[in-house]
């Protein structure tokens, strides 16, 4: 049984206000003389009943993240709060004709980055196993919003969640977008539009599913609130032998961004630049001594007039953006301390 499906449940049974302050009325109040009442008996009930309460309080803390974030991330409940304002709830489903069924379950968003849970399932019959899926999302913004052109660019494709079971007809994408890629600004308070586009399997018997001919979006308003913060750098840093300048960091419960700007810069060629492996020597270092690496890029995007480049990365775990008190990329350091952070 999925999250969801707990969720579902638990709502349903879970007590309204008006019953919870009805069941604790009624374990507290006098036992009649009919039904005489022994004090550990009364005192047991009132214990379930807080206990009970509180279980439906916690519960309630908790479904605001789809715990298969969490168990992406490998954080746990209590590190939820630091990214619920972040949460978008949709759990939209499109079905087709032939049989398919896309369900856009959750978003979580911050200034610079989305990241949205998609569950795909398949017709009875079809078996969704191993990892040589890819599905295309399709993630707009309204044209009002397009403050700039979408950069061209770079990033990792979706990701599929762990199976729980690998002989059914279910997979679960991760799909990640970056802003560069959006052509804003800021993913803030805005209106993305999402369309499942097309399923895809590589190798052997190559399934390939087309959801256009059957369109179908929906549109999901991303939370206002943004639990990052900006530092201005304004520091040089090589890469590929030349001197760029490290204009501005953000740091987000789950997220870094920097920008890169140089005078005079060409396109990139991505594959032949360090910038393609930023990731892989990156590191985010704690106040205590730890060392948390990056997971995976988001996008990597050059802005065509400028030549700036925008890099968005995920974390490999969930922290508090002040917990950071210095950055390492592409083997050279850069310090936080003292400087005045912009909160989001």
């Amino acid at each position: 049984m999925k999250s969801r499906d707990w969720n579902q449940i638990f709502e349903e049974f879970s007590p309204t206000s008006q019953q919870e302050q009805a069941m604790l009325e009624e374990v507290l109040r006098e036992p009649r003389k009919k039904s005489p009442m022994k004090p550990m008996k009364k005192t047991a009930v009132v214990l379930a009943a807080a206990a009970l309460l509180l279980l439906a309080c916690a519960f309630t803390v908790a479904v605001g993240l789809d715990g298969r974030f969490l168990a992406y991330f490998g954080a746990g409940e209590e590190d939820a709060p630091l990214v619920s304002g972040g949460v978008a709830e949709v759990d939209h489903s499109f079905r087709y004709s032939d049989g398919w069924t896309v369900t856009v379950e959750q978003v979580l968003a911050d200034r610079y980055s989305l990241a949205v849970l998609t569950e795909v399932v398949a017709p009875e019959g079809t078996v969704l196993d191993g990892e040589s899926y890819f599905l295309e999302l399709g993630v707009e913004l309204p044209p009002a919003a397009q403050t700039r052109p979408a950069a061209s660019g770079w990033g990792y494709g979706p990701v599929i969640l762990e199976d729980e079971d690998p002989e059914d007809n279910r997979l679960t994408f991760l799909t990640t977008k970056g802003v560069g890629e959006l052509g804003a600004e800021t993913l803030l308070g805005q209106r993305v539009t999402l369309t499942p586009q097309w399923l895809q399997e590589s190798g052997g018997r190559k399934l390939s599913v087309d959801f256009s001919g059957e369109e179908q979006s929906c549109t999901v308003e991303l939370p206002q609130q943004d639990g990052g913060r900006t530092y201005a750098l304004n520091d040089t840093i090589q890469v590929d032998g030349e001197e760029w300048t490290l204009k501005e960091l953000y740091l987000s419960p789950i997220s870094l961004a920097f920008t890169l700007e140089r005078e005079n810069a060409d396109p990139q060629k991505w594959e032949l630049s360090e910038m393609t492996s930023m990731e892989e020597e990156a590191v985010l270092h704690l106040a205590k001594g730890e060392a948390v690496t990056l997971r995976r890029v988001v996008s990597q995007t050059q802005d065509q007039e400028t030549g700036a480049v925008r890099c968005v990365f995920q974390t490999d775990q969930v922290l508090k953006p002040e917990d950071v008190t210095s950055i390492t990329i592409l083997g050279q350091t850069y310090s936080l301390e003292g400087l005045t952070a912009a909160e989001g």
